[in-house]
């Protein structure tokens, strides 16, 4: 494994934003955000979408512990691929790169050598891949990736029987999910989504062994994230 860094041993909220904001809207969102925002023990991730990359990284790359994502990235090189964003063309944009989203599986059809691949083109270009698994087994999804690219992984742990994301679960589900993927993927950084609020943040982030959390529909309010992350801050606090 490569060495732990700070950044490693925080704890991740990520903030996923899909398609629900408009680039107006996104401006809006960050600037609210920027306004709000006080650095706490949390790592932020921002994934949004990369028409608003730039603007979304101008105004938040001053703000310590906030970190921007790409929601997606071409599985090729720069060249002939119309419409696909290179992974070299987020250098000093994004940090990191969500792959292999259930919605990407789902409306897209991608399959597990399509996010390997995009793994690999992310990994070359310095960003740090975050994998979404569509439940706890992953051996499938492990076996194409490069294993010098398995270092930098990040793993993203969403319920296979979810039908909407926005479906919160209890703990102990979650926990007992956490210690399978956490076993089986040799002590990568697993990540959980599904129903993320900032209710219930504080049960969630104090999972032993999760390394942070996903929201999506908990996050399109900056005044509502911003209490996601104080909810849970305050949690890990309590804990230690």
């Amino acid at each position: 494994m490569a060495a732990e860094t700070t950044k490693d041993r925080q704890k991740i909220v990520l903030a996923n934003w899909k398609a629900h904001l408009s680039p107006a809207q996104a401006e809006k969102w960050t600037a609210e955000f920027v306004r709000l925002y006080l650095p706490t023990s949390i790592h932020v991730i921002l994934a949004v979408p990369d028409i608003v990359l730039s603007a979304v990284h101008a105004l938040t790359r001053d703000l310590k512990n906030v970190s921007l994502a790409a929601q997606d990235v071409s599985p090729f090189p720069p060249g002939g691929y119309t419409g696909a964003t290179p992974a070299a063309w987020l250098e000093g944009l994004a940090g990191y790169v969500l792959i292999g989203h259930r919605e990407r599986r789902r409306y897209f059809h991608e399959t597990v050598q399509d996010a390997a691949n995009k793994i690999s083109e992310a990994a070359a270009a310095g960003l740090r891949p975050i994998l979404c698994l569509p439940g706890t087994d992953i051996a499938g999804h492990l076996a194409p990736v490069d294993s010098a690219d398995l270092e930098r992984l990040i793993l993203a742990y969403t319920p296979d029987d979810a039908e909407a994301l926005e479906v919160a679960r209890n703990r102990e589900p979650v926990a007992a999910a956490v210690r399978q993927l956490a076993e089986a993927a040799g002590g990568r950084p697993v990540l959980y989504g599904g129903g993320v609020n900032a209710d219930n943040v504080a049960d969630l982030i104090t999972i032993p062994g999760l390394a942070g959390v996903m929201a999506a529909g908990g996050s399109l309010r900056p005044s509502g994230f911003i209490s996601m992350l104080n909810n849970a801050d305050r949690a890990l606090a309590a804990a230690s």
